[in-house]
């Protein structure tokens, strides 16, 4: 039985598509798609943010499911957010800009490249362009644990989140990166060898 041709994952504007920056913006939402099962047969449509200072922008229609980032300062972390906002329309995650920063954080450490914006973190590393990957880790460990603890029943798992993240930001300050980050690290790559 022929269901006719499978529907395109995107649609992109007409500015998008005039974008030299075309070839770059479909290949970071690919990658980063690929962690959202959830929106597998879905079209969304992509367009270019216009406006200084906004790095994207998610649709909460879910009839029309729709992201618009800004083509030169494109984050996978920023795509996530914006996904995130569309899993939010369809009531699969919490609404709220804060819960939308977590659930992206939790998706997988390869799209944590960037600080969240919406979500309180230690100054040093809110500061931060780019994120090293135990930093990555560390953010994506923590946002598991706080939606562990909402499903738990904690309320608070947005505070919780924000403050596991600064006792490990500072522990890892103490005594330095290496000293928090390694045990985190060590099951990924496995003991150290001497």
């Amino acid at each position: 039985m022929d269901l006719g041709p499978p529907c395109s994952p995107w649609t992109f504007s007409r500015l998008a598509l005039r974008s030299r920056h075309l070839s770059r913006i479909r290949e970071r939402l690919e990658f980063v798609r690929g962690f959202f099962p959830e929106l597998s047969g879905v079209t969304v449509r992509v367009g270019l943010v216009r406006k200084p200072g906004i790095l994207g922008w998610g649709s909460l229609d879910p009839d029309q499911p729709g992201v618009w980032v800004r083509p030169r300062r494109l984050d996978h972390f920023t795509i996530a957010h914006e996904l995130t906002h569309l899993l939010q329309a369809r009531g699969l995650v919490p609404r709220g800009e804060r819960a939308c920063d977590l659930w992206a954080l939790a998706r997988s450490p390869l799209v944590v490249d960037h600080p969240p914006g919406y979500l309180a973190l230690p100054r040093a590393l809110k500061r931060l362009r780019q994120l090293e990957p135990a930093h990555s880790q560390l953010l994506h460990q923590a946002a598991r644990r706080a939606i562990a603890a909402r499903q738990e029943g904690n309320r608070r798992y947005l505070l919780a989140f924000e403050r596991d993240v600064a006792a490990r930001w500072r522990e890892s300050h103490r005594g330095g990166l290496a000293g928090a980050i390694g045990p985190i690290l060590r099951p990924l790559f496995g003991a150290r060898r001497a």
